[in-house]
């Protein structure tokens, strides 16, 4: 393959635009135009905005070891917990229904869980 060192930026792409690749069967280098590829990939991606993401953010001001968020996500999110100092911290989660979590700590303290 040859070596490229400097190359001008493209600041539009399109469909017809070329990218250097390695043929599967035949091991040879050739170019694929991005139309090839996006034919190769089934079904759409959808990056969601910020506002269309599921997302809770609970603050827990004073420390306890017993968590109870009601984030009315309709779902059982995943749930990420920091201390104040954005350490990360584990706890026993228990979903009570699609709407509720309790988490629970070995020791008190505050800070915040995310849930998605």
């Amino acid at each position: 393959m040859a070596r490229i060192s400097t190359y001008e930026q493209d600041s539009t792409v399109s469909k017809n635009d070329k990218v250097v690749g390695t043929d599967s069967v035949t091991g040879e280098t050739k170019n694929f135009t991005l139309g090839s590829i996006l034919s190769l990939v089934t079904g759409t991606i959808n990056v969601p905005n910020e506002n269309e993401v599921d997302s809770y953010v609970h603050t827990q001001g004073s420390a306890s070891s017993t968590w109870t968020i009601t984030h009315n996500l309709d779902k059982y999110p995943s749930v990420t917990v920091v201390d104040n100092d954005d350490d990360v911290v584990y706890g026993d989660t228990n979903y009570q229904d699609k709407n509720t979590v309790i988490i629970y700590f070995g020791a008190a303290f505050a800070g915040k869980a995310f849930l998605n």
